[in-house]
């Protein structure tokens, strides 16, 4: 009966009204992406459109050149099948239904819009030079200054408050873009009072963009780096750079804006820190040797470290250290032991000042072990040669890894990692306790060896890499974490075994094979020794983190032996 009653007046009301979406346009965006033999990407190598709504034109924006930094002009009939992908209002459609189109050609396509009114539309492509007009970098060498560079305000900051006069600079702006005037060849003044104008002009040689060269502040974030700030600036291959025997390069060190690339037995190679390029050699003199000169790395403030390996080197343990790359190396540390140590040490601080240098026992155990040595530095001398020894207790089944202390007291709380277990542990340094950790869950047979830590705008931050022993396993990856509390540094780094994907804890800021696209996706990470020139039974690796004088950026740097080095930049730059 209720049935009965009811029916009758819903049967006569009347449809709601459809809702429109907020956009009215019809066609919102077209992009295009090359397809290779039926298969078609959709990542950030499509090439977008300019809209004309007033004559319903749609051009496609192929770059005039690609990648865009090079002199590969290219051809629309290089792009006879490429993938189609439309952005409509709801309820729009387009007819026909292009899945993939030619370029060379032109297409007409009818719009019906959510008002059910019909359109003609007009599809086609063209050339396009690159319209970006940005400064990259901006520095004046003769006085060893670079500016901090803010894109949205256009402004290059320099940390100068002295008038500058009658200096040259060097620039790098965007692929195909000229600065005018051009600062290499016109001297310029500048001073805090009157800033100086450059206009960066694009390789369309329309768009243009003035920028100001100030001296100046520029503002931070209010802690920590700038959320998505993390690029990678470069790569290089350890063959490309100079080295020429595999299995032998073990560490790396940061000093100004040089990086040291130590391979055992050799004098170090030094690259240009920002550009990756080979630029000379350290000259370690007597203390050279493929026991002796084992393993290098740097302190906050960039000063050279360097120590060999016990016990091949005999059953003194010692370590030296170098103001820069032109100095000659300076016994630092001696320490009587049969132990195995050597493989890495990590220090926290300056060497010269006040600092703590911790080794792990790097020896191959079947059950493994987490015992580790710290020395404190005081006014730039050990405080004793006889090292503090601890073994951290809830952390057991590994070895042959790194630790870090997070401060310059020998009981400061430390990062510590090793193989097997892969775990990145934050431990208590008052009761070595593991308290928390980041575990790498990969493939197996992986090795989390290598980690570094600094302290950046108010947050801890910590790196830490991962390398294969054998011809299988996920490999040659790193990452960097924010280290701000123990509570907060947890989690895993799995890989999903039904997608291929990872997962990251959130304290992640940053994960090479991901943020770089050359993902793992189940087999192998693209920079490490078994993607490249041979894997190395030992899984040698290195990370160094490194923050520049100003305070500005943060550099990571990686290296897998007998694959890739290179360099991931941060900043805290308000934008």
């Amino acid at each position: 009966m209720l049935l009965a009653v009811v029916l009758p007046f819903t049967a006569c009301q009347e449809p709601e009204d459809l809702i429109p979406a907020i956009a009215n346009k019809g066609i919102n965006n077209l992009t295009v992406y090359p397809t290779w033999e039926g298969y078609h990407t959709a990542d950030a190598s499509g090439f977008p459109s300019k809209i004309d709504y007033d004559k319903h034109v749609i051009t496609i924006q192929v770059p005039y050149t690609l990648p865009v930094e090079s002199d590969n002009v290219q051809r629309l009939e290089d792009y006879t099948n490429v993938w189609v992908q439309f952005n409509l209002d709801d309820n729009a459609t387009i007819e026909p239904k292009l899945t993939t189109i030619d370029l060379t050609q032109t297409y007409k396509v009818t719009l019906t819009d959510q008002k059910k009114q019909k359109s003609v539309w007009t599809i086609k492509a063209a050339l396009a030079k690159s319209s970006a007009c940005d400064i990259e970098s901006f520095s004046i060498p003769s006085l060893g200054l670079s500016a901090v560079i803010d894109k949205t305000g256009a402004t290059a900051s320099l940390i100068y408050f002295q008038e500058l006069q009658n200096v040259f600079g060097e620039v790098v702006v965007s692929p195909h873009a000229k600065i005018v005037p051009d600062p290499a060849t016109t001297a310029f003044w500048c001073s805090p009072e009157t800033p100086k104008k450059f206009t960066v002009i694009a390789q369309d040689g329309v768009t243009s963009r003035e920028w100001t060269l100030q001296q100046t502040e520029p503002a931070r974030v209010e802690e920590g780096i700038r959320v998505g700030s993390g690029k990678l600036l470069w790569t290089t291959k350890l063959s490309a750079a100079g080295v020429t025997k595999l299995d032998m390069t073990t560490g790396i060190a940061v000093s100004d804006d040089y990086l040291v690339l130590n391979t055992r037995g050799e004098d170090p190679l030094v690259l240009d820190a920002k550009k990756g390029t080979t630029i000379g050699t350290v000259a370690l003199g007597s203390i050279k040797g493929t026991t002796s000169s084992y393993y290098m790395t740097s302190d906050h403030k960039g000063h050279l470290i360097i120590n060999n390996r016990t016990p091949d080197d005999g059953g003194v343990f010692r370590v030296w250290r170098m103001r820069d790359i032109n100095s000659t190396p300076e016994p630092f540390i001696e320490f009587a032991t049969t132990d195995v140590y050597g493989d890495h040490i990590s220090v926290w601080g300056d060497v010269y000042g006040d600092a703590t240098i911790q080794a792990a026992y790097c020896g191959w155990t079947s059950t493994g072990t987490t015992s580790n040595i710290t020395w404190t530095i005081k006014n730039g001398q050990p405080v004793s040669m006889q090292p503090y020894w601890c073994q951290i207790s809830g952390a057991s089944g590994w070895t042959n890894g790194d630790a870090i202390r997070l401060g310059t007291d020998e009981t400061a709380d430390f990062l510590a990692v090793g193989y097997s277990m892969n775990k990145l542990t934050w431990v208590d340094g008052a009761t070595n306790t593991a308290e928390t950790y980041i575990h790498g869950v990969l493939s197996g047979n992986e090795g989390m060896k290598a980690i570094d830590a600094v302290p950046f705008n108010g947050i801890n931050y910590v790196a830490a890499t991962m390398e294969t022993f054998f011809t299988w396993g996920v490999a040659g990856d790193m990452w960097v974490f924010e280290a701000k509390y123990p509570q907060t540094f947890s989690g895993s780094l799995e890989q999903d075994t039904a997608t291929g994907l990872m997962t990251y804890p959130d304290c992640t800021v940053f994960n090479l094979n991901n943020d770089d696209g050359n993902d793992a996706s189940g087999c192998y990470g693209f920079y490490g020794g078994r993607a490249n020139d041979g894997v190395n039974s030992n899984a040698i690796q290195d990370v160094k983190l490194h923050v520049t004088e100003d305070g500005y950026f943060m550099y990571a740097y990686f290296m897998f032996c007998n694959g890739y080095v290179g360099c991931v930049q941060f900043d805290c730059i308000a934008q």
